[in-house]
């Protein structure tokens, strides 16, 4: 377990940093966006560029994307029947059903590579593309459902579509099936570029990182809706994959990633409740926190 902490400890001192930014007044949530789109349209595209090319994909690792579909899925369900058994109105239960069903796999992409490397890393941004495409479409619709409010259903696809993550993965997809590396003089110049996307998504987190909560016993519902029955989820998938080693623990741990971020704008935009969306984000972050070294811990060591 000391050991493990030791790999994990870079994590939390950016963590740190990006919560002491805030506390001084040097740095605030606009920062945190900034640094965070920094991260959508450059150093993250870059990361997977060097490395997807890398690896050798098979049948199990296609299967990835369909794998996080079916966990958001699993998780928005539960998160619906709770709704339902509560009598919670429409816009609360919009609301949990959203945060229920968006993984923030950026918070979970500094753990997957300081414990597993690229290799690992790879996996994660493949089942990130699964919910990508499930965020962009049903998540997106139901909020919108919810809110009781018509929406061009296709304007956030289109968006997706246009995304640097999609093109870099479909390209780095590309060179890995051609077997085409990126050339040794590239990589000197995006490599250190690509190594900043740790750092600057951990920093960018600290700052958006806030303890004010509203219907914490909802809120509390949510995260265990979207974070339990995720790795629950994940690890019977996993297992009916059979899946092995790191492949395991990866999917297993990625499946326990906290709140989406685009929970709470897809609140925002939907006028369903922000405040809550916003607590369940921040408590599921704090979990994540927790949680996710415990679970790495029990995954490594088995």
């Amino acid at each position: 377990m000391v050991a493990l902490l030791f790999q994990l400890l870079p994590i939390f001192v950016y963590f740190g940093l990006g919560v002491l930014l805030k506390r001084v007044g040097l740095a605030d949530k606009s920062h945190g966006e900034f640094l965070l789109r920094f991260v959508f349209f450059v150093t993250l595209p870059l990361l997977i560029l060097t490395t997807v090319p890398t690896i050798e994909l098979s049948f199990s690792k296609a299967l990835l994307p369909l794998v996080n579909i079916t966990i958001n899925f699993g998780c928005m369900l539960v998160m619906y029947l709770l709704a339902r058994k509560q009598n919670l109105d429409l816009k609360a239960t919009g609301t949990a059903v959203v945060n229920a069903g968006i993984h923030n796999n950026s918070f979970m992409f500094p753990f997957i590579l300081a414990v597993f490397g690229q290799s690992g890393f790879a996996d994660a941004v493949l089942l990130d593309l699964g919910n990508a495409i499930w965020m962009a479409t049903v998540v997106y619709l139901l909020a919108f459902r919810f809110g009781g409010e018509a929406h061009d259903r296709w304007t956030m696809l289109r968006r997706i579509m246009k995304s640097p993550l999609i093109w870099s993965l479909v390209v780095s997809v590309t060179m890995a099936l051609s077997g085409i590396a990126v050339p040794a003089s590239v990589l000197t110049i995006i490599n250190p570029l690509a190594l900043m996307t740790s750092p600057l998504i951990l920093v960018a987190l600290g700052l958006f990182f806030s303890m004010k909560i509203t219907n914490a016993r909802l809120a509390l519902q949510i995260v265990a809706a979207r974070m339990g029955v995720g790795v629950a989820v994940g690890a019977a998938l996993a297992l009916l994959l059979g899946a092995e080693g790191d492949a395991f623990a990866v999917i297993v741990t990625c499946s326990a990633a906290p709140i989406g971020f685009n929970a709470l704008t897809y609140s925002s935009l939907a006028k369903l409740d922000t405040d809550l969306s916003a607590s369940a984000v921040s408590i599921s972050i704090l979990a994540g926190l927790i949680g996710i070294p415990l679970l790495l811990f029990a995954l490594t060591v088995v």
